[in-house]
């Protein structure tokens, strides 16, 4: 009788029931704003950049850094332990970690993340996305979570796996007579060629002197657009008395690319211990063709008369 009493006095009192409703309704329409409104006055996690693209070749493995901050906290001690977990996107989980462990505090708030990305090389060129949230968030106040999305764009340019190549090296002269103590240059010319894929990124010489008088060791080389090269290589034209077989000059080229650093093969110059024997081979020469020259005139008037 009493439920029925009830009942009875709701139909008797509308009003009371549809202020229940419009009260319900109320707080739906209220909750979000307030939410909203928490979300705004939370401690924040930032990343920089917070969107990021990285180009890789298939078969290579390149490390991301990304910057992760806690700002706008309201307290000394306050701190924030998450994990950045992969939760959407193209990106193969393969190629990356799906979950990175994070932890800062109010004193130490930044910290730099790695992401290592690994393109196996059979994978397709183009474009790949995934997004990366904070997630299993534990903090002393309330943080807002947060998002960063990570572009991989793999590039169908060929892989460099192959240092620079020299060839074709060689030396205006072999040897230098000895000219007390003067200076003098000595030509050489090559050439360096790369794999496609890859670029030249720095080239130089290295000069090694017998009596360690001239040694340098990385003198820049200009590279002509064809690859070839040609360097005027200072020495001086002296050796020491006691040393019967001439002072040696080492000249070794260089140059470096994605792969790693080639060089050539070494070439030498000798200054010779004595001219003499130069001008006694250049003497006999000379006699030589000398004698010859007669030799064939007297011919040629014998078989006239």
């Amino acid at each position: 009788m009493k439920t029925t009493g009830v009942s009875q006095a709701s139909k008797k009192n509308p009003d009371s029931c549809r202020a229940f409703w419009t009260m319900s309704l109320l707080c739906l329409l209220v909750m979000p704003l307030f939410l909203l409104a928490t979300e705004a006055g939370a401690a924040k996690i930032t990343f920089e950049p917070n969107e990021l693209t990285a180009t890789v070749a298939p078969g290579e493995v390149v490390t991301v850094p990304v910057t992760v901050s806690l700002n706008d906290t309201t307290a000394d001690n306050s701190y924030a332990s998450f994990s950045l977990t992969r939760v959407d996107g193209t990106l193969n989980p393969a190629w990356m970690k799906s979950r990175i462990p994070v932890s800062l505090n109010a004193m130490s708030n930044t910290r730099q993340v790695q992401f290592q990305v690994s393109v196996p090389a059979e994978a397709e060129g183009g474009e790949y996305t995934s997004v990366f949230r904070t997630e299993g968030l534990r903090s002393s106040e309330l943080v807002a979570p947060a998002d960063l999305m990570i572009t991989v764009d793999v590039s169908q340019t060929l892989f460099c796996n192959q240092v620079p190549l020299f060839s074709d090296i060689s030396s205006a002269e072999e040897t230098i007579s000895v000219r007390n103590h003067k200076e003098v240059t000595v030509e050489l010319s090559g050439a360096v060629s790369v794999p496609d894929g890859c670029d030249i990124s720095d080239t130089w010489y290295k000069l090694i002197d017998e009596y360690g008088e001239l040694d340098q060791d990385e003198v820049p080389l200009v590279i002509n657009d064809d690859g070839t090269f040609s360097v005027a290589v200072p020495m001086v034209a002296s050796r020491k008395g006691k040393d019967k077989d001439g002072r040696l000059y080492t000249v070794t080229f260089f140059a470096e690319n994605e792969a790693g650093v080639g060089e050539s093969p070494e070439t030498t110059i000798v200054v010779l211990h004595d001219n003499h024997e130069k001008d006694k081979h250049k003497k006999g020469k000379h006699k030589k063709e000398k004698y010859g020259s007669k030799k064939e005139s007297h011919d040629s008037k014998k078989r006239e008369s």
